[in-house]
């Protein structure tokens, strides 16, 4: 791996701020991101037991939405089977998934949602191939230069 040392010697102190500040927010975006998808994570876990309690009676998960316990009535509250879970729910407890042409529950769908959000299968690729993401480094330089400012106008009193 080719590892390349960040010189951002050349850049003003007001350029220098100014990438600073938005790595900083970078970093402020995806801590919320982080978040986010930890929440979402939460509420998949929370239906997911659940969906293990009620799943198990195949007598109440035929008559009643797995999710909100609302009985099936034919013509008003019509079943409708996951795609993924495979398990019955009603139309307030489902979105149409058109590429695939038939529905999906909520849960699964947060799931899908997560797996798109948090980009497992790319991080594992990335983090194999980089050691830190380029923001990072251009913290670790930018830090290094206010420091030595830092310490330099601290050791010259007259400056």
């Amino acid at each position: 791996m080719l590892l390349i040392d960040l010189d951002l010697s050349q850049l003003t102190d007001q350029e220098a701020r100014h990438v600073w500040e938005v790595v900083q927010r970078d970093f402020d975006l995806r801590r919320k991101e982080e978040d986010r998808l930890g929440e979402l994570k939460s509420k998949i876990e929370r239906e997911d037991t659940k969906r293990e309690l009620l799943g198990t009676r195949s007598s109440l998960t035929e008559s009643y939405c797995i999710r909100c316990l609302e009985p099936f009535k034919f013509l008003v509250s019509i079943k409708r089977q996951c795609l993924d879970c495979r398990l019955h729910v009603c139309k307030s407890c489902s979105r149409l998934s058109k590429r695939e042409q038939g529905w999906v529950c909520e849960p699964c769908h947060m799931a899908r949602v997560l797996r798109i959000g948090t980009l497992e299968w790319y991080h594992e690729n990335v983090r194999a191939r980089f050691k830190r993401f380029g923001s990072a480094k251009v913290m670790r330089s930018l830090f290094k230069r206010f420091s030595k400012e830092h310490s330099c106008s601290q050791s010259d009193p007259g400056g």
